[in-house]
């Protein structure tokens, strides 16, 4: 299983969790093991590399074969007796500035010279010699996706050249590079299983000219246990939010969530910011978290004591779907927002919430934000009974929907 294993985002955690036993509920005779997704070796094949190719595809093809040829004198596979799927908050994800942009030249140049061969080889007798790979690229074919979606799509591609009955789960199809959505297309259609998080990725695949039928799920987030010891809401007004910064800033909000967070002090709400991606969130706050106009809570918490933390806030405002997700597990009332992306509006469909997430940046969206607010408060208890029941419903047809579709591939 191809997914998240040491990471800093709750989020992933708690996902890459919930695959985990997932697959070991469908296939009791057989060990699963997780492999960290992206390995570094193959970020010395970039876009920039195929789309100076005269044929992008063949060029890629090409690549593939090649990779597949080295797994056959790779040695044997051996696998790690145990692999903890983690959190580990101390891990950063820089931003892009001038200084990172030449260190990443520098490191494709070092790639290309072959460090990092050897221990790739390792990887791919793992591969070779597996009765099955399942992939779970999550969110990461996110609309501007680039060298991250190539390697994806690279190791799904060699794991087929190598006779390994290939799935790719839970996925957002929204990356917008035509030849990648070409490239995404040709290596899907090969897969043997396809499930999409959403109507709106298996329509955007279907544009990229894929033609596998797949299954349409709610994001496997949803099977996270509730916390083990889940207290009874004390009341309050504290109200967290989990908004990706990230787009807010591509947005050019960010005046305005300031201007909002004063908003929220002068009606009486105790607004926190919290994140399951605190790497990317948390450079955005310091302005707002040195003027004292507002706190931070959950950067130590793995995903379960994220989850617990979700449940003692009186309401969660969120753009980020894991969040949102954790946040109806814990039972905690969930005012989804969104800015530039279909995830949240196609996780609250999937699972029959007329919770429509409010677009940021639309006239008149922190009102909408306040009123929604006010209305899960008014009636906290309805709310969360709602919340669960659908939660529920849908953990029972998400279930039920992966039996099915395990049931349909058989391992090596």
């Amino acid at each position: 299983m191809i997914t998240k294993v040491v990471t800093q985002n709750q989020g992933n955690q708690a996902l890459s969790r919930a695959w985990l036993a997932t697959l070991e509920a469908n296939y009791p005779e057989r060990r699963v093991v997780p492999l960290e997704r992206a390995p570094s070796y193959l970020k010395r094949f970039t876009l920039a590399q195929l789309e100076r190719a005269g044929d992008p595809i063949t060029r890629f093809k090409e690549i593939a074969a090649d990779l597949a040829r080295q797994a056959s004198s790779a040695g044997p596979a051996h696998y790690p007796a145990r692999t903890e799927i983690r959190h580990k908050s101390s891990i950063t994800q820089p931003l892009k500035t001038a200084r990172l942009r030449q260190l990443l030249k520098v490191r494709s140049r070092l790639s290309s010279l072959g460090l990092g061969r050897a221990e790739y080889r390792k990887r791919l007798a793992q591969i070779r010699d597996a009765g099955m790979l399942v992939m779970n690229p999550a969110g990461e074919f996110f609309p501007q996706g680039g060298e991250t979606v190539l390697i994806y799509l690279l190791e799904l591609r060699v794991a087929q050249l190598l006779g390994v009955p290939t799935v790719m789960v839970n996925l957002s199809f929204e990356v917008e590079n035509p030849l990648l959505r070409r490239l995404a297309a040709y290596v899907m259609d090969q897969c043997h299983a396809l499930e999409f998080r959403d109507d709106e990725s298996a329509a955007a695949y279907r544009e990229a000219g894929g033609v596998r039928s797949a299954a349409i799920l709610p994001d496997a987030a949803l099977l996270t246990p509730p916390p083990a010891a889940q207290q009874a809401f004390a009341g309050g007004a504290t109200i967290a939010l989990a908004i990706n910064a990230l787009q807010v800033r591509a947005a050019g909000l960010d005046a305005d969530w300031i201007a909002f967070f004063d908003r929220l002090g002068s009606e009486g709400f105790d607004p926190v910011l919290t994140s399951n991606e605190w790497t990317t969130d948390e450079p955005f706050w310091a302005d707002l978290l040195q003027g004292g106009k507002v706190r931070s809570e959950g950067r130590e918490a793995d995903c379960s004591e994220y989850v617990a933390l979700l449940g003692r806030y009186d309401v969660v405002v969120s753009s980020r779907l894991h969040t949102c997700v954790l946040a109806i597990i814990a039972g905690t009332p969930v005012v989804p927002v969104e800015t530039g992306t279909f995830k949240l509006t196609g996780f609250f469909k999937q699972i029959g919430l007329d919770t429509a997430p409010i677009k940021l940046g639309a006239p008149g969206w922190q009102d909408l934000v306040v009123d929604r607010i006010r209305e899960a408060q008014r009636d906290r208890a309805a709310v969360v009974s709602r919340q669960s029941q659908k939660r529920d419903a849908a953990a029972l047809r998400l279930r039920s929907g992966l039996s099915d579709l395990f049931g349909s591939v058989v391992p090596r």
